[in-house]
């Protein structure tokens, strides 16, 4: 039974449990805080109306307090206009309407109070009238009516009236005031408990997850030992079966020779048993038997030298040789041994020099490399046979001590399968080692090869990248007869003076994931005159041209992870249109372009070059005009 995906901790759940009880307690005190405030500014409030209708009585008041000076001193100054009172009286009861206009009972009350106050004012300005004009005694008849202290009355007791309703008021709002205040110290206690706690349980969580790391480094630190002494077992074991799988391969040889031996002694012994039997009867028919075991004997010939071609150390038959015109021979055979799916095509080179090797080692040799090819791609492709003149220098002999400098017949084999990734190709040339299956391929191929270009003077080179494919290069020594040797002395490794120099201002970006044929490259531009920048991949390229703006060269290889050096072409000219393009790869030009990479004009230089091939062509490229997006001059 599956166990549940278990997709929330326990120490999770806690932690989202204890900061949600922080985010409630956080909205308790704010919520708590605001009614504080409300329930303060209500008693504020309240404390305003009372303070307006305190002050508006006093004002009565002392209306009041001046009829009386008046009365008893008869001096005009105790008397203030009828308009100034009123505007004391009006503005004190717009004041309190105002403040009151929430309360609905107060708002009544003011409704009643206010008429009161305009028939009192009205009445005591009667008075004081008939009082300047002489007649007390009438003046002395409206207080003894008693109107007016009737009126101060009403007054008096709406006024207090409303006064005590915002006492009632005021006590109360100053009751939930009180109330929030406690609130808020209870719910700042609740916050402050509840932060102590979570600090409390973080501080105990962490101390469990370090123990758990503790005990995670410990058994990280155990299994690391184990997985050391497993590697050295295992390591030990891979080196037993690669000695096994070599016996094996070894006895796969050795069952196929023995296998071919015995046919082709058959047929021999069967084929002198019979001529024997028919020169003791004087019959006729020898010629048949005779060429029989000729034949046999031939075919075991042919085997013994298949074998020391793989051991280097066959009896080699060197004749001058016209490369394109054996490579078109085999044009049937290759057609077989390839199938219907594998698409064969030929660039031969016009005027191609001739070279000296034993004719029939490089067929075997090319028909190897052809059958090598056609295993990389099982699904089919295109295998691309390219020959060419070639020049090797001594910068490139330097790097490769088995390689003599001069002029070499180059044979291109380029495949669109697989490919190998650098482990596996450097390792393709070793004898008997091979990533086919048990019982599909003794890995004798390409070391037979690589036998026979040693041998004959010459060397091979592998270029492959997983995925895309992978070009082998076989070089020849060039074949110079007596006349035309005396002619191309002069011109077979021209000095430094010859080659076409650079400036240091000229600065020349090389762009190469492999970190050795970068280096390699930078150098040999250095050493004709230039100023190099190094960039490992596309995008860093990018970023140096977004840079310097004072780049003229961008040389990049064609095949690079992520970014290739196509399109690694097309957005560098896009953003600096007057930057040169040039192309560097291992694979044939003609197999680059059917394969789609490149346009077949495009600047491209295929390793290995010389330097002064690549003296050349950097001044060509910068002394061309207007470079298109994919390096076309």
């Amino acid at each position: 039974m599956a166990v549940a995906r278990k997709f929330l901790s326990v120490e999770t759940i806690s932690l989202i449990v204890a900061f949600a009880i922080l985010a409630f307690a956080g909205f308790v005190t704010a919520r708590t805080e605001q009614q504080r405030r409300e329930s303060g500014a209500w008693v504020r409030h309240t404390l305003m109306v009372e303070s307006a209708l305190y002050r508006l009585d006093g004002a009565i008041r002392r209306a009041e307090s001046e009829e009386r000076g008046y009365i008893i001193t008869r001096d005009p100054a105790y008397l203030r206009p009828k308009e100034d009172i009123s505007a004391q009286l009006e503005k004190g009861l717009a004041e309190i309407g105002a403040l009151v206009a929430d309360d609905e009972g107060q708002s009544d009350r003011l409704a009643q109070l206010r008429p009161l106050l305009t028939e009192r004012l009205d009445q005591l300005q009667r008075k004081i009238d008939l009082m300047r004009a002489g007649r007390f005694d009438e003046a002395a008849e409206i207080v003894r009516t008693g109107e007016g202290k009737a009126l101060t009355d009403r007054i008096d007791a709406l006024v207090a009236e409303m006064i005590a309703q915002e006492d009632a008021i005021h006590r109360r709002r100053d009751e939930q005031m009180a109330q929030a205040t406690d609130t808020l110290q209870t719910a700042i206690g609740s916050l402050i408990v509840l932060i102590t706690g979570v600090a409390v349980f973080a501080v105990l969580l962490a101390e469990k997850q370090l123990n758990a790391l503790r005990k995670s480094s410990e058994t990280l630190k155990h299994a690391y030992n184990e997985l050391i002494s497993e590697s050295t077992k295992r390591g030990s074991l891979e080196a037993q079966l690669r000695q096994s799988q070599k016996l094996e391969a070894l006895g796969h040889l050795a069952g196929g020779i023995a296998h071919d031996f015995n046919n082709m002694l058959g047929v021999i012994v069967s084929s002198l048993n019979i001529l024997r039997r028919k020169l003791r009867r004087n019959e006729g028919g020898l010629d048949p038997l005779i060429d029989s075991a000729m034949d046999g004997a031939d075919r075991a010939a042919g085997l013994v030298r298949r074998l020391l071609a793989f051991s280097r150390i066959q009896p080699l038959d060197p004749q001058p040789l016209d490369v394109n015109a054996l490579v078109n021979g085999m044009s049937a055979i290759l057609h077989r041994t390839l199938g219907a799916h594998i698409h064969l095509a030929t660039v031969l080179a016009p005027n191609l020099w001739p070279t000296k090797v034993d004719a029939n080692e490089l067929e075997s040799a090319i028909l190897n490399l052809a059958v090598n090819a056609r295993d990389a791609m099982p699904t089919g492709g295109q295998l691309t046979i390219e020959t060419a003149n070639t020049t090797l220098d001594e910068l490139y002999a330097d790097e490769r001590p088995q390689v003599r400098p001069g002029q070499y017949v180059l044979i291109a084999i380029s495949d669109t399968g697989v490919g190998m990734p650098p482990d596996v190709a450097a390792k393709a040339f070793d004898p008997f080692f091979t990533t086919k299956p048990i019982g599909k391929g003794t890995g004798l191929g390409l070391s037979q090869a690589h036998g026979f270009a040693t041998q004959s003077g010459g060397h091979i080179q592998i270029y492959s990248e997983v995925d895309r494919g992978t070009c082998l290069k076989l070089y020849l020594p060039r074949y110079i007869e007596a006349r035309e040797a005396e002619e191309a002395i002069p011109q077979a490794s021209p000095t430094e003076e010859e080659f076409p120099r650079g400036r240091p201002e000229e600065i020349v970006l090389i762009v190469e994931d492999d970190e050795s044929a970068r280096r390699a490259t930078a150098q040999g531009v250095r050493e004709l005159g230039y100023t190099v920048i190094e960039a490992d991949s596309g995008k860093a390229a990018i970023n140096i041209l977004r840079a310097r703006a004072d780049i003229a060269l961008m040389i990049t290889d064609v095949v690079m992870p992520e970014m290739d050096g196509a399109r690694l072409a097309r957005e560098a000219v896009f953003r600096r249109h007057a930057l040169h393009v040039m192309f560097i790869t291992g694979y044939s030009q003609h197999a680059i372009a059917r394969d789609g990479m490149l346009d077949p004009d495009v600047n491209l230089l295929t390793k290995p070059f010389t330097l002064a091939q690549l003296a050349r062509k950097i001044r060509a490229v910068l002394d061309a005009h207007g470079n298109l997006p994919n390096g076309k001059p």
